[in-house]
């Protein structure tokens, strides 16, 4: 199978989720990812704004800038697929990038070095390599981040993957199910 025909069938999975366990899966995912960044005691996060399919990301940045955290979300730029994280104090900031895509105010302060970074995926092996949507831009982003990564997801996600050369894997898995440190596995299989 390739890389494509995985994102469709996954596409696919996460459309045809039942609302009310998406739902229940979703506070899941944000109750363990409060736990994990408080543990980490993180106090910037980079997180993208909320996908149609995805994990809805509100519920979490919502907590978070309760909590004082500082949280930042890119905005991509397409001439060159590089990102840049800017600052999000709440959602009446947000507006919509040239392809409709939501972004913070892109005169907000800018932070490419947060202390961790929520990357968004649709498949994850259970060793924290992603297939992305193909745009390549976190790819790029990760070969020169030097904190912590993590990712949100529900457990229909992980699986098998292609796993590419420039393929950088995550820390942490967060899912409605429990919290994985696949770093730890893959240290463990070396």
């Amino acid at each position: 199978m390739t890389k494509k025909e995985m994102r469709q069938n996954m596409i696919s999975t996460l459309k045809s989720m039942d609302g009310q366990a998406k739902l229940r899966a979703e506070d899941n995912i944000t109750a363990h990812a409060v736990d994990f960044i408080q543990s980490g005691n993180y106090k910037s996060v980079g997180i993208v704004l909320p996908m149609k399919i995805e994990y809805d990301t509100w519920k979490l940045i919502d907590d978070l800038l309760e909590m004082n955290v500082d949280v930042f979300s890119p905005q991509c730029h397409y001439d060159d697929k590089s990102m840049t994280f800017h600052r999000l104090t709440s959602r009446d900031e947000v507006t919509l990038d040239e392809k409709k895509i939501p972004i913070p105010s892109p005169d907000a302060p800018i932070n490419n070095d947060v202390d961790l970074l929520i990357v968004p995926g649709l498949i994850f092996s259970p060793e924290g390599y992603r297939i992305g949507y193909g745009g390549g831009f976190y790819d790029r982003f990760l070969t020169t981040f030097k904190g912590d990564t993590a990712s949100l997801i529900f457990s229909e996600q992980i699986g098998e993957t292609i796993v590419e050369e420039y393929d950088l894997p995550v820390n942490t898995l967060i899912t409605d199910k429990e919290i994985f440190n696949v770093k730890e596995v893959r240290e463990h299989e070396e």
